[in-house]
């Protein structure tokens, strides 16, 4: 549970769940929270993501910042090398009180095979399906009311809605077959139902504002890269890589 995540930040994070930090890896986690989240590069990008509240935002360390800002940091160079660690991936859920996030972060050895998209989707969808697992005991949670789709979940509805297969809805969201099919199956688990045709008749036949328009659209065009549009609440729109 990060509490510093914006430019500036103080109050360090509390650690939810730790593994593979031990022996020597543990300088680099007592590093960081010691000198703070922006300390690392790659996580002050993401702050700089500024998002709303329950937006998953996931990228890999490369998306994030080049290798010569990552390597020439002093936090990385000083602090996360020497342990024997390099190639990352996060992935932020954002909270509705300024600067605190609910993070994931995972590391590789140097040498090591580099973090790919595959991986990136397979954080994303983790932490969306399993992360409030990580809110402490008695803590405020740090998402939404039950009901709310994350942003990928609600482009996959979308696009369900319009008569679109797998394969084109894959195709729009840049994203494989297995995974539009992993988001399906989630919807039919967030709705209670068991097919497409039930999703899509319990979807258009909801009295209330449906889970479309619970939080900011996004907009596919035709080149596949998912652009945000202003939600009729006003909010202003986030951006996730």
């Amino acid at each position: 549970m990060e509490r510093d995540f914006r430019p500036g930040g103080h109050d360090g994070f509390t650690e939810i769940v730790l593994e593979g930090w031990s022996g020597s890896a543990v300088s680099a986690l007592e590093a960081l929270r010691r000198m703070g989240s922006a300390c690392n590069p790659a996580i002050r990008s993401l702050m700089e993501r500024g998002s709303e509240p329950g937006t998953i935002v996931t990228a890999m360390r490369r998306e994030l910042v080049e290798d010569w800002s990552w390597y020439g940091a002093p936090y990385v160079e000083h602090h996360l090398r020497p342990t024997g660690l390099d190639d990352s991936v996060y992935s932020s859920q954002w909270s509705g009180l300024p600067g605190v996030v609910r993070g994931i972060g995972i590391y590789r050895e140097r040498g090591g095979r580099p973090f790919d998209a595959a991986d990136r989707e397979l954080l994303h969808l983790f932490h969306a399906e399993c992360g409030t697992m990580f809110d402490p005991p008695g803590s405020s949670k740090v998402g939404t009311p039950s009901g709310w789709l994350a942003p990928r979940e609600r482009q996959t509805l979308e696009l369900l809605l319009q008569g679109l297969g797998d394969k084109q809805i894959a195709a729009r969201l840049g994203i494989s077959r297995f995974t539009v099919n992993q988001y399906t199956k989630t919807l039919y688990r967030r709705f209670g139902v068991q097919s497409r045709a039930a999703l899509i008749a319990q979807v258009l036949a909801r009295d209330e504002p449906d889970a479309t328009t619970a939080l900011p659209s996004r907009q596919v065009p035709p080149d596949g890269q998912p652009k945000l549009a202003r939600a009729s609440d006003g909010q202003d729109p986030s951006r996730r890589s």
